[in-house]
Formats: structure tokens, C-alpha cells, sequence
């Protein structure tokens, strides 16, 4: 068995691919397990790894064999790339927040006719609903009220505002399903 200096060595100086196998064989597992248990992302640690094995092909990670061991160099190697990766991946996410972030749904010409479309729809259907049950609705998604609010202002009790919010949400409910799967049916065709 190869001396893992001699294996290091060997990879730098003579450009030894085999050498680099041997030598990569040998950590593979313990190095993924690192960099896995840092980045909690198998793609990242299967990145982090490669990226290990192509800096030392590359020459660009030098090993100073009078400093420490070469296991404790490709550990210490290997954690630093999974935090490298862990921090580019936050700088990903909030470049990608910042970016979305001052865009709204709602500022959409999509969103406008869609919500315009869905809005008359449910209106339309609202109005189809008994008068006790359009006012409930009304007061509790277009005014705000809770359903004890809803009971003190009508004067009714609570159960009686639970049961026909209930109801008409069943009502709007079943109309939308057969909305959907009559859509979907001709979507079909």
C-alpha cells in the first residue's frame, strides 16, 4: 500500500491520474460524509468533493507535509469548500429574494384580469346565496369581523352564524368543483 504522501507527491509532480484514483478511493466516502454533514445537500457534496480532488490536480491546494498529516488536510479542505458552498448558496437565495422582491403579484396585468375574473365569479355566486347567508359572508371576508362580531351585530346566535358560514362556504364550494371539473372535461376533448 502507497504511502499517502508519496501518492500526493506523485499526483503533483507527475501529473499521476492513477495516483489521484488511489488517493480518491481512499477519502471519498469520509470526505462526503463531511462535507454532506456541513451541507445537509447531497449535490453540494458531491460539488464540495470533486472540487477537493480537482484543486489538488490542479495544483492549486498545496500540501505542506511538515504541517500535519494528509488526511487532516483534505478534512480541513473539505469543510472549508462545504462552507464556501453553503455561503454561496445563501448569497443565491437572497440575490434571488432581493430580485423578486419588489415585484408583486398583485402589480401584474395577469394578475389584474385573473383576480377580476375570479372576483365577479364569486361574486355572482355570492349573490345566488340567501340574503342571511350573503350578509354573514359579507361582514366576515369583505369586513373583517370575527364570527362573535358577525353574532353581536346581527343579534343572532353564534352557532346560527357558524352553521350558515358553513353552509355557504359548502354552497361555494360544491359550484366551484363543478366549475373546475366541467373545465377540465373540455380541456380534455
Amino acid at each position: 500500500m502507497v504511502d499517502e504522501n508519496d501518492l500526493y507527491k506523485m499526483i503533483v509532480e507527475t501529473n499521476d491520474s492513477k495516483s489521484l484514483e488511489i488517493l480518491y478511493d481512499r477519502y471519498e466516502s469520509l470526505l462526503f460524509n463531511l462535507a454532506y454533514k456541513i451541507t445537509q445537500d447531497v449535490q453540494s457534496s458531491e460539488e464540495v468533493l470533486q472540487d477537493v480532488f480537482m484543486k489538488i490536480w490542479n495544483k492549486k491546494a498545496i500540501f505542506n507535509p511538515e504541517k500535519g498529516k494528509l488526511s487532516t488536510w483534505l478534512i480541513t479542505l473539505c469543510r472549508n469548500r462545504s462552507i464556501d458552498a453553503i455561503r454561496k448558496k445563501k448569497i443565491i437565495e437572497s440575490q434571488f429574494d432581493e430580485d423578486f422582491q419588489g415585484i408583486q403579484s398583485d402589480s401584474l396585468p395577469e394578475y389584474d384580469l385573473l383576480s377580476k375574473e375570479v372576483s365577479e365569479e364569486i361574486n355572482k355566486r355570492i349573490s345566488l346565496l340567501n340574503k342571511d347567508q350573503q350578509k354573514i359572508i359579507s361582514l366576515f371576508y369583505y369586513k373583517g369581523l370575527s364570527q362573535q362580531e358577525i353574532a353581536s351585530n346581527l343579534n343572532i346566535p353564534l352557532g346560527t352564524v357558524k352553521s350558515r358560514m358553513r353552509l355557504s362556504i359548502q354552497h361555494l364550494n360544491n359550484y366551484f368543483k363543478k366549475t373546475l371539473r366541467r373545465e377540465d372535461e373540455e380541456n380534455e376533448r
